[in-house]
């Protein structure tokens, strides 16, 4: 009896925190869009505003960081549903060296200030690993409220970070082997890139054979079920082999892609991504800790570290100069955030006592400043990349 009053009082919690985030983001959200602002920065906002930075109404937790897990899932499927297999193809070199570019400066940068202010040399690898990898969610947020996922410089920047998070993949298999064994462990990082290339290569080897099946014969209730099981089933499968698991369900989107006009598969999976989506950044928000903000060297070092942080990726941008200067400089921005990216590299040296207290609030002051300036940056920088976007207030 005791046990299931425990577990009544507990979905009870959970139901509440889950009503508190979705009103909340809906509310900040729509107040953002009236101000012509990035919805997703509302989003975070919320987070931060019902989260232990303030009020307090939602607190960290397995459950809802599943829950916001699984909006990120859907977001990217459905990115990825809007993206053919094609389309990011005809912009493969250019994603290739903008996602290499994008990885090897901040990388560097961020290892050498570390060593410059003072940190050892695992803590320094571990800031320099978490200026890696680009947090795609939030730039894919802005480009599908701008409805600009079909332009090349989307398809480029969406290109680029799958190939960004292989590379975040083998850089924190890298230094994480340092910081727990003292070497680098070779076999284990060769056999990480070979599976990691097999995945992406085997989803891009569906596509030709996706057209010819006839989803509404196979023993699933609708196409939707199909669609919705396959993009679970690569998320799942990219998260065992070590992926992010937007990254499968990128490529699961973008297999489905394929079949989307025939059985219209794109408004029932926006319907969850719009509930489970806004989730996913006020979870985000949930996480920051303000409070380790506030000491005056904190805010130098995660001042510069946040400069190095943005020009290591906006150097990126002459890989995608064949675009035009304007188109490249918002693959540059778009590259920039590292959210929640940003904050599992520095948990994971927390966790493992490679980085300190200090160290991990630096991080995250990083974190919270690429966070907040990609997607506000992003808005006029595509009205001036490309004036054929209608920017209404709908998609404001």
């Amino acid at each position: 009896m005791a046990q299931a009053e425990a577990v009544e009082k507990a979905l009870s919690s959970h139901l509440f925190e889950i009503f508190i985030l979705v009103l909340a983001t809906q509310v900040v959200g729509w107040i953002f869009q009236k101000i012509k602002q990035p919805v997703v920065i509302g989003e975070l906002l919320a987070g931060v505003i019902v989260g232990p930075a303030l009020l307090g109404w939602v607190v960290e937790g397995s459950l809802l960081e599943f829950i916001a897990e699984l909006g990120a899932i859907f977001l990217l499927f459905m990115v990825g549903l809007e993206t053919r297999m094609h389309d990011i193809l005809k912009v493969g070199k250019e994603a290739f060296i903008v996602a290499v570019v994008g990885a090897i400066l901040p990388f560097f940068g961020g290892y050498y200030f570390g060593l410059y202010i003072g940190f050892n040399q695992v803590a320094s690898l571990f800031l320099g690993a978490a200026l890696v990898a680009t947090s795609v969610g939030i730039t894919a947020r802005v480009m599908q409220e701008l409805e600009v996922l079909s332009r090349p410089y989307s398809r480029i920047i969406l290109g680029a970070a799958v190939i960004d998070d292989i590379e975040g993949l083998i850089v924190l298999a890298i230094v994480s082997g340092i910081a727990t064994t003292g070497a680098v462990e070779t076999a284990g990082i060769v056999r990480l890139v070979l599976i990691s290339f097999a995945f992406v290569g085997a989803a891009m080897a569906l596509v030709p054979f996706v057209r010819r099946i006839p989803l509404e014969r196979l023993p699933f209730q609708s196409p939707l079920g199909v669609a919705i099981a396959f993009g679970m089933g690569m998320a799942t499968l990219a998260s065992f082999i070590g992926l992010a698991p937007i990254v499968g369900a990128f490529m699961a989107g973008m297999v489905m892609a394929e079949l989307r006009e025939e059985h219209e598969l794109e408004p029932p999976i926006h319907a969850i991504e719009s509930f489970l989506a806004p989730i996913f950044f006020a979870y985000m928000g949930v996480q920051l800790d303000l409070a380790a903000l506030t000491s005056r060297e904190v805010l130098i070092a995660g001042v510069v570290i946040s400069l190095i942080a943005i020009a290591g990726k906006l150097v990126s941008m002459f890989g995608a100069l064949s675009q035009g200067l304007r188109q490249a400089l918002v693959v540059g921005v778009g590259m920039v955030p590292r959210g929640e990216v940003g904050l599992i590299v520095a948990s994971i040296g927390l966790s493992a006592g490679a980085v300190d207290e200090k160290e991990f609030a630096i991080v995250i002051f990083m974190v919270v400043v690429t966070t907040i300036i990609a997607p506000l940056s992003l808005r006029p920088l595509i009205a001036w990349a490309d004036p054929e976007v209608p920017l209404t207030e709908e998609t404001a």
